[in-house]
């Protein structure tokens, strides 16, 4: 990785996630698939009542578009559920060698012995996160100082690393590693992320897997990989309607599986998470 950077004299290539762009799905060797329908398989868990499903309209498409309520949202149906006693975290850290580790914010959810299954972030949250990293102190202040050069720079740049297409996001590729190192240990393990977009008719599910030697650039980015690994991220998009069944349809596509009994045995579960 370093020996890639270094290709590239005139950019700035070790910089945190919310900073990535196309140039560093590139040097990952990243490349994000086209979005396809999810089977519509549904594992056998209680469905969704009449009160969680306004609770879940009320919040998942609040028209303020604000991403607290859509995490509270998709939160609702995981956690306090019998016999999958999921357990909700926040946020996940990225290192890159000796460099001082760096904070993306997200939700995952863990399930049995620490076993992370999900990640859910919202396209909000990211648009957020970018608007406040890039905008001058100034700006931030309650009473600014009209500085116009300057907030026209943050501008520019924030439109620079805001990608065309949000299924795309460089930051989503930095979160479905980490859900990987998260999972370090746990055979056969998938990396699955929850995203949602302000489009609130689909909520998307990703999934890759991650070649041991894509993690250890990360651990040693001077070192060369043995074998050139192309990272294939694959899109799967499930309808939020009937939202009676969304939980029921999300869990079989995260767990992969649809067998009850499986799911309660964590050991036996062949996934991984994050969003």
């Amino acid at each position: 990785m370093s020996r890639l950077a270094r290709c590239q004299p005139r950019k700035r290539i070790l910089v945190e996630p919310l900073f990535w762009t196309r140039l560093h799905l590139y040097i990952l060797s990243c490349t994000f698939s086209q979005c396809s329908p999810a089977r519509q398989d549904m594992i056998d868990v209680p469905p969704i009542d009449e009160l969680g499903i306004a609770k879940f309209k009320r919040l998942f498409y609040d028209v303020r578009d604000i991403w607290t309520l859509e995490t509270g949202a998709i939160r609702g149906i995981l956690i306090n559920l019998k016999p999958l006693p999921f357990q909700c975290r926040q946020d996940l850290f990225l290192r890159l060698g000796d460099h001082r580790r760096v904070c993306l914010g997200c939700h995952y959810y863990c399930l049995g012995d620490n076993i992370p299954v999900a990640a859910y972030i919202d396209h909000g949250r990211i648009k957020i996160q970018r608007t406040i990293r890039v905008e001058p102190p100034i700006r931030q202040c309650k009473h600014p100082a009209m500085n116009h050069p300057a907030i026209n720079l943050g501008k520019l740049k924030l439109k620079r690393i805001t990608p065309i297409e949000p299924l795309h996001d460089p930051y989503l590729r930095a979160l479905g590693r980490l859900n990987l190192q998260q999972a370090a240990g746990v055979t056969g393990v998938t990396p699955k992320l929850i995203f949602s977009t302000k489009d609130r008719h689909y909520i998307y599910i990703y999934s890759a897997n991650i070649p041991s030697s894509v993690i250890g650039m990360f651990d040693n980015p001077s070192t060369k990989p043995s074998a050139p690994n192309h990272l294939f991220v694959q899109i799967t998009s499930i309808p939020l309607e009937p939202v009676k069944s969304l939980r029921s349809r999300l869990l079989a596509v995260l767990l992969s599986t649809t067998s009850l009994e499986d799911a309660e045995k964590p050991e036996k579960l062949i996934v991984y998470a994050n969003t």
